[in-house]
């Protein structure tokens, strides 16, 4: 071809190129559109609607403040699994990091800082899980990660309501540690270091998904090395720095603290010294998994937030589902590694990894800990997809390889494309308006009545009490056992973040650290259902006005609703009484007049 001779160009060529580039970078990008829109959206709508953190939403970012003082947080936010429901608690999740990242938001906005600092980070977590597969498996498997995103949402719309509450934190953060240790299985293991950070974040967060995140890691560890030997160490030394910065907090608390964390959080699963700690049952585990794996699809199911719902729907699944699931994900663990699909085989080793977590997880919950039903479930709906997931694309990499159907017909990618990026925004939508509009009662919103009531408390302290250290008490008449602790919570840091020293009783101080003093000003509040209906200010502590009245009254609360539905059980009976004795009256009656047409009995 000479200097004057150009190549012919079809009419359409370059109109047709620049549609699949546009193309191309919707898909590319609809993912990471999809999930901030799923997390910012309602989030913006509930700041808008006036968002104050009480109960756990305000310990964390009480916590979270504390974390540039110089009594930094070294452990992570109390859990009852050391002490039961009810306790005072003493020990926490295995490390501060949430702490840490939400730090520099609740001193930019003390007010929502909290809020929108977990949605960002949230967001930022599950981008990065996004990133990672884009590189290492293509834009598709993005494209699935975020269509799982928003089928959670839909399923358990939640942990969107309310990012920063530690469990659901940690959820989305688990979802990201999941898609990063699919690539590292694939043999990427520059990509361990993220893993461990993630990872790190996610068990610091919630104790919950521990197991799942200890095996999951050591899976992808090894089948990457199998997949792939690495040409240099470096990734290992990055993954023990990155590791050694994560645990130096809740590692120094454990050697050097009056209470060691870890070996609170041991003994609470039953491991390590002292007395055996009785758990639920060893058979929980297989329940769990069978449940995860059940016909009841748990991607098609919406998710119990109740503990005694979630307890009841994991106990009715059968050891036959847990067999018949198990045994399905070792069958293509096997297939895959024989037939070299290196996709197949991370992800399967990935998901029986996390199943056999899940497991450990149910087995080990204490007794007398069954509120934690409540959101431990999120594990199981979570490995539940992946098992769904798992098991699908064994079957969809079975069928291209071995049957004919399809081979003659094509689709262009333009058209499978739309259809893709269309799919995605239906999803996006229907999550989105999920979330901003959740099913299931006020199970599944967040508490603005709760909210109205710390920040008329707050305003009380900061008119009456002059700035510097103030005991503050609840006395609740509700029928909630944890709302007095709550809203406890909620005044005690709006008041620290105005400059206030709370004191808190026993019940709600726990890891915090903020106890009354007998000589400083002390304010008792007093709240009937939801409304505050009155308060008094002390110049000294005076425990005689703290919980004793409250518990009280709660007792005799409850026990008057007990003789109510036993009032109205009984009523029930005597009306069913009645009405077989109408029934069998009318029989009789049908029977003699049977016999009256006979001529059997006289007129």
């Amino acid at each position: 071809m000479t200097l004057t001779e150009a190549p012919e160009v079809k009419p359409g060529e370059p109109e047709v190129a620049a549609s699949r580039s546009v193309l191309d970078t919707a898909v590319q990008m609809a993912p990471y559109a999809a999930i901030w829109i799923v997390l910012l959206v309602p989030t913006l709508r509930t700041m808008a609607r006036g968002w104050r953190p009480v109960g756990d939403d305000a310990s964390i970012a009480l916590q979270a403040w504390n974390t540039f003082s110089l009594h930094a947080p070294l452990v992570g936010q109390g859990t009852g699994a050391a002490t039961g429901t009810g306790g005072v608690q003493t020990t926490g999740d295995p490390g501060p990091l949430g702490f840490w990242l939400l730090a520099p938001f609740v001193h930019i906005d003390p007010g929502q800082g909290a809020l929108i600092g977990a949605a960002l980070l949230c967001g930022a977590a599950l981008s990065l899980g996004l990133y990672v597969l884009q590189k290492s498996a293509g834009p598709w498997a993005a494209v699935v990660f975020a269509l799982v995103v928003a089928d959670l949402a839909i399923v358990s719309p939640f942990p969107f309501v309310d990012p920063l509450w530690n469990s659901s934190f940690s959820s989305f953060w688990f979802l990201s540690f999941l898609a990063v240790a699919f690539a590292v299985g694939l043999g990427n293991l520059r990509y361990l270091p993220l893993l461990v950070f993630i990872g790190s974040v996610t068990i610091d967060s919630h104790l919950l998904f521990l197991p799942c995140a200890a095996l999951t890691l050591i899976a992808a560890v090894v089948c990457g090395l199998l997949l792939k030997r690495p040409a240099g160490y470096r990734w290992l030394w990055w993954t023990i720095g990155v590791a050694a910065v994560c645990w130096v907090a809740p590692l120094g608390q454990q050697l050097f603290g009056s209470h060691p964390n870890g070996t609170a959080l041991l003994h609470s699963v039953g491991l390590g010294s002292g007395p055996p700690i009785k758990t639920v049952s060893s058979m929980m585990g297989l329940h769990a998994l069978a449940r995860a794996a059940s016909p009841k699809a748990v991607w098609a199911t919406p998710r119990p937030l109740s503990p005694i719902a979630s307890y009841s729907d994991v106990l009715h699944n059968g050891t036959l589902v847990f067999c018949f699931a198990f045994a399905a994900l070792v069958a293509v663990l096997v297939l895959a590694s024989r037939h070299k699909k290196t996709y197949l085989l991370s992800l399967s080793a990935v998901t029986i990894a996390s199943a056999i977590g899940l497991v450990v997880l149910y087995a080990r919950v204490p007794a007398d800990y069954k509120l934690s039903f409540g959101w431990i479930s999120l594990a199981v709906w979570i490995v539940g997809i992946c098992i769904w997931g798992t098991l699908g694309f064994a079957v969809v990499t079975w069928a291209r390889s071995r049957l004919p159907v399809g081979r003659g017909f094509r689709v262009s990618q333009s058209a499978v494309k739309t259809c893709v990026l269309v799919l995605m925004a239906i999803a996006t939508v229907g999550a989105t308006a999920v979330v901003m509009f959740p099913y299931g009662g006020n199970g599944q919103r967040l508490d603005f009545a709760a909210m109205r009531r710390v920040q008329s408390e707050a305003a009380f302290v900061e008119k009456e009490v002059p700035r510097g250290e103030v005991g503050i008490a609840v006395r609740s008449s509700s029928l909630s056992f944890f709302q007095g602790i709550e809203d406890e919570h909620g005044t005690a840091y709006l008041l620290r973040t105005v400059g206030w020293v709370p004191g808190l009783p026993v019940g709600a101080d726990g890891l915090l650290d903020y106890p009354i003093h007998s000589d400083k000003p002390f304010v008792v509040f007093n709240e009937h259902e939801t409304s505050l209906t009155g308060f008094k200010r002390y110049d000294h502590y005076s425990p005689s006005e703290l919980l004793p009245p409250k518990n009280l009254k709660n007792l005799k609360n409850l026990k008057n609703l007990k003789n109510l539905k036993n009032l109205k059980n009984l009523n029930q009976n005597q009306l069913n009484k009645l009405k077989n004795l109408k029934n069998l009256n009318q029989n009789q009656l049908n029977k003699l007049k049977n016999l009256k047409k006979k001529g059997a009995l006289p007129g």
